[in-house]
């Protein structure tokens, strides 16, 4: 059998040229369809047949002759115009068995939806190809292309919800205040078209951590994202095998200061993908920064006596002692800073305080510039404290400290002096990629 040179070569002839016999009120249409995909699943079988390394001796048949033998047994196929556009579509599932044939792919897809706009299926697999190439604009048209031109025997509701979650995504991608807002709107349809499909919570749980990045951090955005991603586990045993959703999840359990969830997180996706390193390296960190944490607030000063007042001013200094867990409205901290301790990434930016009176906390700064600072046995005031109780247990180790969260350094006085505007930049996130993505992570 002789092999062409060339995919391309393949995609040059199509039903377009075969069909000019065909019945033009499209009888026989729906046996010529089924050839057709009998042939593809002939051929993907046949891949799928291939040993995964290269045999000594190569196969008597490539994937590539075999691929040019289907092709022909498709243009044997006569369709009627109403049909071509789904034979074309057929026609790139074939193609796409060769990892080089990805142009012909998208030209037959881009022939196919034009020639068809209700293939949703097509726009699908069109804008996934896009944006593997980097075309992000072309990938939203593409999957608002598979939702637009509805057809009710081919938009179901997993079809449309594939479209909505990849077109959640892609919107991440460009970025922006209102894409980050249409983002979770499909996110939010998506789960309404399949309410027990894992993948489409986990994207909304995405959507909710990128918008609570991007808007302020609001505990309410924090809290839903949560939510979503503890729905898909329970919808769907296959989303609580998804090593992204438990290292996306921790993530934003770290950043709330949940750290030993965020543990727990980080092993559970080592454990369902041993040959990543990302979660392994991210649990290591975690666990060294707060073994570093706790040793160093172990190693306190000793404590000197503090004048009390008598009359509490509208924000009274007190010591840690006399603060409540929770927020102290009335009352702020002044201490020393003992050491600066941080995490991978520097978020948060932490510093140990010591009040003067035997007591320690760890003051941890959020939003914090990459360049701010501050200096061991500087004066460090708190106002207005929020105390908690970390009490977190992992793998037989136990962290127990003192926290004072801080929202940004402008919450703070350093030697009595605000510090400057500058001292302030938003964290960002990044967010492993999602089910079906044909890029790389999203930012």
């Amino acid at each position: 059998m002789r092999q062409s040179a060339q995919p391309g070569a393949m995609a040059a002839a199509g039903p377009e040229a075969a069909a000019g016999g065909a019945e033009e009120e499209g009888d026989g249409d729906e046996e010529g369809l089924k050839r057709l995909e009998e042939l593809v699943s002939d051929l993907q079988r046949f891949r799928l047949s291939l040993p995964s390394d290269p045999p000594n001796d190569p196969p008597t048949v490539t994937l590539e002759q075999e691929l040019e033998r289907t092709l022909r047994l498709m243009d044997d196929v006569h369709v009627s115009q109403q049909a071509r556009g789904r034979a074309l579509e057929l026609r790139a599932e074939a193609l796409g068995v060769c990892p080089t044939a990805a142009p012909q792919v998208e030209q037959a897809l881009s022939r196919a939806v034009k020639l068809d706009p209700g293939l949703a299926s097509a726009w699908i697999r069109l804008g996934e190809l896009q944006w593997g190439r980097g075309d992000l604009e072309g990938a939203r048209a593409c999957f608002r292309g598979a939702l637009a031109h509805p057809r009710p025997h081919d938009v179901t509701p997993a079809a449309e919800a594939r479209a909505r979650r990849l077109l959640s995504v892609v919107l991440r991608a460009g970025g922006g205040g209102g894409a980050l807002r249409e983002s979770l709107t499909q996110a939010e349809a998506a789960v309404r078209c399949q309410p027990c499909d894992g993948a489409s919570w986990y994207v909304l749980g995405n959507a909710y951590v990128s918008l609570f990045f991007a808007g302020g951090q609001s505990p309410e955005a924090a809290r839903r994202a949560l939510g979503a991603y503890a729905q898909a586990e329970r919808v769907d045993p296959e989303a609580a095998n998804n090593p992204d959703l438990h290292l996306n999840r921790a993530t934003l359990l770290q950043y709330e200061e949940r750290y030993g969830a965020a543990l727990e997180g980080l092993s559970r996706a080592a454990s369902l993908a041993p040959g990543w390193a990302e979660p392994r390296r991210r649990h290591a960190h975690l666990l060294d920064f707060l073994s570093r944490l706790c040793a160093a607030l172990a190693n306190r000063p000793p404590s000197r006596s503090k004048r009390r007042r008598s009359r509490p001013d509208p924000l009274s200094p007190a010591p840690l002692s006399e603060l409540r867990p929770g927020p102290n409205p009335r009352r702020a901290l002044i201490g020393r800073v003992l050491f600066t301790c941080s995490p991978e990434g520097r978020v948060p930016y932490v510093l140990g305080l010591a009040d003067g009176a035997g007591g320690v906390a760890a003051v941890t700064v959020y939003n914090a510039a990459p360049d701010w600072t501050v200096a061991v046995g500087d004066s460090v005031t708190v106002p207005r404290p929020c105390l908690k109780q970390h009490q977190h247990q992992h793998q037989g180790q136990t962290f127990s400290f003192l926290g004072l969260r801080v929202p940004s350094p402008l919450s703070l006085l350093i030697n009595g002096r605000p510090p400057p505007s500058s001292s302030v930049a938003p964290a960002r996130l990044l967010l492993r990629a999602e089910p079906e993505q044909a890029t790389p992570p999203e930012p």
